[in-house]
Parts: C-alpha cells; sequence; structure tokens
C-alpha cells in the first residue's frame, strides 16, 4: 500500500511539474496573431500521402473499399515536385488491413510545378490504365490542401473563420467533369507541436459542393462536403502533417447498366511528413 502510495506520489508530481514548466514555456503573445512575415522556407520535403475510401450506400451498407497511397516530393529544384510509390489496394471486407496494392508505373517519378495548370488535361496525357481518376486527386488534393495552408495564413485570426472566397468557384476536372467549393472557409484554432515543431493549426471546411464526373460509360453526378486540418510550422511555414475527411452522396452509373446507384462515398486522407 506504502509503495502504491509513494508511486502515486511520484506520478502527481511530474505530471504538475509538466503543467508548469509547460505553461512557463508557452508564450501568450503567440496567440495574438500569426507571424506576418514568415516565409515559406522551400527545401526539400517528403511525405507519403494515404487516402482511404469508402463506399457505400445511403443507408450505410458496405460495398467495398480502396488506399491510394503515394509518397510526395517538395522543394526540388525549380520549384518542382515529384511523386513515387503510388499504388492502389482493394478490399472487400469492411475490417482488417488491404493486401499489397498495384503500383502506378505511370506515377512514378511523376513531377511537375505545383500551378492551377495542373487541372488541365494534357498534364495527364501520359496517365493510362487503371486507376487514372484516383491518380489524379492524389494531385489535387495535395495542391488543394498546399493552397490552404498558405494562401491566406497571415490574415487568420484565433478563432474567427475567414472567408476564403478565391477558392470558391467551378474546376474543371481535366476535361472529365466539375467540382465547384461553394463557401470555403479558414479558421485558426490554436498552437499545438508536430514532429517536433511548433505548428499553427488550421481548420478548413466546404460543405453542399456539387461534383459531376464522367469517364468512359461511367457517370457521377452529387454533392460533396469535406473539412480537415493543417498543422503548419511556425518556424519555416512547412507543413508537419494534415488531414481530411470528404463524404460525397451521389447518383452513379456504371458500365452495362441502365439505371442508376445511389451511394455514400467517404474519404479520409492523411499527409504524413516523413522525418
Amino acid at each position: 500500500m506504502k509503495t502504491e502510495k509513494f508511486f502515486g506520489m511520484v506520478v502527481l508530481f511530474i505530471l504538475t511539474f509538466a503543467h508548469v514548466n509547460a505553461q512557463k514555456k508557452m508564450n501568450p503573445e503567440i496567440l495574438k496573431s500569426l507571424p506576418q512575415s514568415l516565409e515559406l522556407k522551400d527545401e526539400v520535403q517528403k511525405y507519403q500521402v494515404v487516402t482511404n475510401h469508402i463506399n457505400g450506400d445511403i443507408f450505410g451498407n458496405f460495398f467495398n473499399k480502396m488506399q491510394v497511397k503515394g509518397n510526395y516530393t517538395r522543394g526540388l529544384a525549380g520549384g518542382k515536385v515529384k511523386w513515387n510509390k503510388v499504388s492502389v489496394a482493394t478490399s472487400m471486407q469492411p475490417e482488417g488491413d488491404y493486401p499489397e496494392g498495384e503500383k502506378l508505373n505511370y506515377m512514378e517519378d511523376f513531377s511537375y510545378v505545383p500551378s492551377e495548370e495542373m487541372i488541365q488535361p494534357e498534364k495527364f496525357e501520359h496517365f493510362t490504365g487503371m486507376y487514372t481518376a484516383f491518380a489524379q486527386n492524389l494531385v489535387w488534393d495535395i495542391l488543394g490542401i498546399e493552397g490552404l495552408a498558405w494562401a491566406h495564413f497571415e490574415k487568420l485570426e484565433l478563432n474567427k473563420p475567414f472567408h476564403a472566397t478565391d477558392f470558391n468557384g467551378e474546376l474543371d476536372l481535366a476535361g472529365q467533369g466539375t467540382f465547384e467549393n461553394k463557401n470555403m472557409l479558414l479558421t485558426w484554432t490554436g498552437i499545438s507541436e508536430m514532429n517536433g515543431e511548433l505548428c499553427a493549426l488550421i481548420d478548413f471546411r466546404t460543405f453542399r459542393n456539387p461534383l459531376e464526373y464522367r469517364a468512359e460509360e461511367t457517370k457521377l453526378k452529387g454533392l460533396s462536403h469535406y473539412w480537415g486540418t493543417i498543422w503548419v510550422s511556425l518556424s519555416d511555414k512547412q507543413i508537419e502533417h494534415a488531414t481530411l475527411l470528404e463524404i460525397v452522396s451521389a447518383e452513379m452509373q456504371f458500365p452495362g447498366q441502365t439505371g442508376k446507384q445511389v451511394m455514400s462515398i467517404t474519404r479520409e486522407i492523411e499527409v504524413k511528413k516523413l522525418l
């Protein structure tokens, strides 16, 4: 009994000391505003981007799932970025790990300068074979996350939603459909630590976004709702981590089918820094 009481007191002392020490280290001035002159140190950064798709109906019945993942490198010469080790794995089971994925060879060493031009069809002319739409989504997802992290960084105020109107509007999806952001909101919600870096937490969200997609005989029309969080380093403005959750409700028509099927598609994205 005395031993348990002794260890309990030790744990209490450690937790109390850690709390006091953390308070001493945290300067309350850091919550008044984000750095106004922080420049992006565009050195080489490497990430793994993992997207999990869960497909089912609007009543919660599971159909199948898919995982798309790849390694993303930015900060290369000439402002270029590059993809490697991109693969797609599928499963008909709601639980358990994915089998080994199929490598997308056309994505190996795929390099470009991030810009609005990456929604043009000619940028993906060499994408042939399976899963090209999901490979394109990898490119567009990371473009969007980086834009949301940096475009209005200096304008954000703690816990005050910011209307990022320049992210609103309809986008052409490389000639295969359209996506329209309706009302993008950014909110700086606080300070956290990630990968040993002190980071600004930036939340984003936009709901009721019309989506249309058509490729060969597959057609989709519906609404997208997505939101997430980005950890932005307060020392070099690099993205240390990011998450995104998207829910799409849509009518879909598949090859060989005359009728349409109402689907619920959940996408969960995690951008993890490779240290």
